[in-house]
């Protein structure tokens, strides 16, 4: 039997670095072609309609994915060129998908009429018959899809589809508060698809798997039954702490200021106090998405370990500055959020 080799003698081999873990977002929820008229016409005096995509969920998530959040979009679509159109929405914006594809249903749309002061805008859903309304809590793995996730969303607008949609909110969200993300949910309240009697029972259903919730001064009215009327909203707010668990309460303000121009702010609240971001204005291209954007980043921010005030600062300037371009999609990048704050240029060369 002859003896072992002796070890190499020198320096030992550096140790090679792990691999750091990036933390991912991944978000439930329905996306629709966006059909409007040029130039802030009427639909009912429309010659032609440009062609956009939208989705609360999916808005979100490009705005986290812009910042440089892997982002992971859940849905069913339609099996169709609308439906894949779709899907290359989210692609085109670096956002993967998971999908359940249905060849038998259609996609969603919504038209937009695009107001100026003092005409609102409008929006008139045709959303029935689509693959999301089919959606059950056992459709997906929800487990593994929240495997390593940092943070999870969906919103009250994919609640509204109907009871198997909600149902599989809460799977998600449950899911992966159990996987150690930290889940977010936007109240989102359309009246067009849903009315608050049939809306409350559900939400207060899905909201003691939230972590950080979106609402306004109505919302929590609403979802806080027995709360005076005159209450002030961060009371509301840690009202919600209290009853449902949340970590935060967001809430969103807009003023509308002369023109066409608005002011953002977002107040976080948490148990330990109110944390206010500043205030930021915008002339504003586009009415939609504001809001959406303002919950991409805040996970951004969050899961770049930013505190209560620099969430909220950075979640209400990402809302105004959505407001500047035209369409749903979040199109912010890293170098717009470093100018956060700066003084403004009217032209970067």
């Amino acid at each position: 039997m002859t003896d072992a080799p002796e070890p190499p003698s020198g320096p030992a081999a550096p140790a090679v670095p792990p691999v750091p873990v990036v933390p991912h977002v991944v978000g439930l929820g329905e996306s629709l072609l966006r059909l409007s008229p040029p130039g802030h016409r009427r639909l009912d005096h429309a010659t032609g309609l440009e062609v956009e995509v939208g989705g609360a969920e999916m808005n979100a998530l490009i705005a986290a994915a812009g910042l440089g959040v892997p982002a992971t979009w859940i849905s069913r679509v339609a099996d169709n060129p609308l439906g894949h159109r779709i899907a290359a929405h989210a692609h085109a914006f670096g956002v993967r998908t998971h999908i359940e594809w249905d060849p038998g249903a259609r996609a969603p749309l919504y038209f937009v009429e695009q107001g100026v002061p003092p005409r609102p805008s409008e929006v008139l859903y045709d959303r029935s018959g689509t693959a999301m309304r089919d959606l059950t809590p056992d459709a997906f793995d929800w487990a593994a899809l929240t495997d390593g996730a940092g943070a999870a969303l969906s919103s009250g607008i994919t609640c509204a589809l109907g009871p198997g949609p909600a149902a599989a909110v809460a799977a998600l969200l449950s899911a992966a508060r159990g996987n150690g993300a930290v889940t977010a949910f936007d109240v989102n309240h359309r009246a067009r698809m849903w009315t608050w009697e049939e809306a409350v029972p559900v939400l207060r259903g899905v909201l003691p798997h939230v972590d950080v919730l979106l609402a306004s001064r109505h919302d929590l009215l609403r979802l806080l039954p027995d709360a005076p009327a005159d209450a002030a909203v961060a009371e509301l707010a840690r009202r919600a702490i209290g009853e449902f668990g949340h970590e935060m309460v967001v809430l969103r303000e807009t003023d509308q200021l002369p023109g066409r121009r608005v002011a953002a702010r977002v107040t976080a609240v948490t148990a330990g106090g109110e944390h206010a971001g500043g205030t930021h204005e915008a002339d504003v291209v586009d009415t939609f998405g504001a809001g959406d954007a303002a919950l991409g980043v805040l996970l951004a921010a969050r899961l770049a370990g930013d505190g209560p005030a620099e969430v909220a600062d950075k979640a209400a300037w990402a809302g105004a500055f959505q407001h500047t371009m035209p369409g749903d999609a979040c199109r912010i990048r890293p170098a717009d959020l470093a100018r956060r704050g700066a003084e403004g240029r009217r032209i970067l060369r």
